[in-house]
């Protein structure tokens, strides 16, 4: 029973870090960059496409590809529009 319990336990310690989204900044809506400005930003200097863009908690969250090609789902903080957390996707 014991040993159970760990490994449920240790199971749900990693299912939330695995699920877990990017730490932004908390900061007033009127201090974010606007989400056109964002996505200027996100095509234009960071040179990816953007398939999905939405507001992830503190962070403003895209899914898209690289210029290669390869999918990306990438968090960016909302004030100075910097990458926070990037994963690549199969």
């Amino acid at each position: 029973m014991k040993m159970l319990l760990s490994t449920l336990t240790a199971t749900l310690l990693l299912s939330q870090t695995v699920f877990a989204g990017a730490d932004c900044p908390a900061a007033p809506k009127n201090e974010w960059l606007s989400e056109l400005d964002m996505q200027k930003r996100i095509i234009n200097e960071y040179g990816y496409s953007i398939s999905k863009f939405k507001i992830d908690d503190n962070c403003y969250e895209i899914y898209g590809k690289t210029a290669a090609g390869k999918k990306v789902e990438i968090y960016f903080n909302p004030t100075d529009g910097d990458i926070v957390k990037k994963k690549y996707k199969n």
